[in-house]
């Protein structure tokens, strides 16, 4: 009799185990399903402060984690939007908010982290780290990011020790490229009179891209496949393509340029100098006859 209770009691289990949970449908679709339209609250009411999840179906919108205020009452939530963290806040149509103190208030716009603020403007992106200032988008379909400490890329496939990237330093205005000489092998020394000779011959001016304004928007400099076609090979491989140039390359290639005519021009100042010492040279001789002419009666010029 007990082994039929047991059986009966642990198939009871089971199918309550494997039943699906319906809220508002008689057929739930899955484990647990709420009926379209319905609302759901994890917490202890949707206005307010208070720890809770929220999902509001009319907005299709999604809130979970801490409020201090009335950032969740439905009238704050944008359409298709996402917010989770502590004081996130999604106002924006599609806005996605995360973090801490974090506002997406833009229409299709993103706060990541901490303080930040997409400040009403459409389609923007800000990214911010734990620091007590807040900072906001300044312009519509723009991305800022806030990270006191630097910025780091890499672009290789290996361990982090051999990375190859480029770099923001604490408090910097420019990327600055890997150029560590213990990450570097296969040294060649360049022909600097050669690049020279390229450089004179390549297309230099000023011009637009196609489809910018061309009063607003000019660049100086070459074209990227002059710039391939005479510095894009060395004896052991391929520096760059024929659509780019690659800075750190560019700087490269002036620095290797800078040097050949820096060697070019001590070579004219040391023959400049010969020179000057030849030239001292034949007037101290001419003046040397000159006196001796002065001295000497005897001679005479006829005409």
């Amino acid at each position: 009799m007990k082994q039929i209770f047991f059986c009966a009691l642990f198939l009871l289990s089971s199918s309550i185990l494997h039943a699906q949970v319906g809220i508002g449908t008689t057929t739930p679709k899955a484990f647990f399903n709420v009926a379209d339209g319905k609302d759901v609250l994890f917490g202890q009411d949707v206005s307010g402060a208070g720890k809770k999840l929220i999902w509001y179906a009319d907005k299709a919108a999604f809130r979970a984690g801490y409020v201090n205020g009335t950032q969740w009452n439905i009238a704050q939530v944008g359409p298709y939007s996402f917010a989770a963290g502590y004081n996130a806040t999604a106002s924006g149509n599609g806005g996605i908010a995360m973090g801490s103190g974090t506002s997406a208030s833009g229409l299709s716009s993103t706060a990541l982290g901490i303080n930040v603020s997409t400040n009403n403007r459409y389609g923007s992106f800000i990214i911010g780290d734990l620091n007590s200032e807040i900072y906001s988008n300044t312009n519509d379909n723009q991305m800022m990011m806030r990270f006191s400490n630097g910025y780091k890329f890499f672009t290789n496939l290996g361990s982090q020790t051999y990375a190859t990237g480029l770099e923001v330093l604490p408090g910097g205005n420019a990327w600055q490229t890997t150029s560590d000489s213990t990450r570097k092998e296969n040294f060649r020394p360049a022909n600097g009179a050669d690049f020279l000779k390229k450089i004179a011959n390549m297309r230099l001016g000023s011009w637009n891209y196609k489809g910018q304004d061309a009063k607003t928007y000019r660049h100086y400099g070459p074209m990227a496949q002059d710039f391939f076609a005479a510095f894009g090979h060395d004896e052991l491989g391929t520096i760059g393509e024929d659509k780019s140039i690659n800075q750190a390359d560019f700087d490269g290639v002036n620095l290797i340029a800078i040097q050949a005519l820096i060697r070019k021009i001590e070579k004219l100042e040391a023959e400049n100098g010969s020179l000057r010492e030849e030239t001292a040279s034949l007037r101290s001789d001419i003046e040397i006859i000159k006196r001796h002419l002065a001295n000497d009666s005897k001679l005479t010029f006829k005409p």
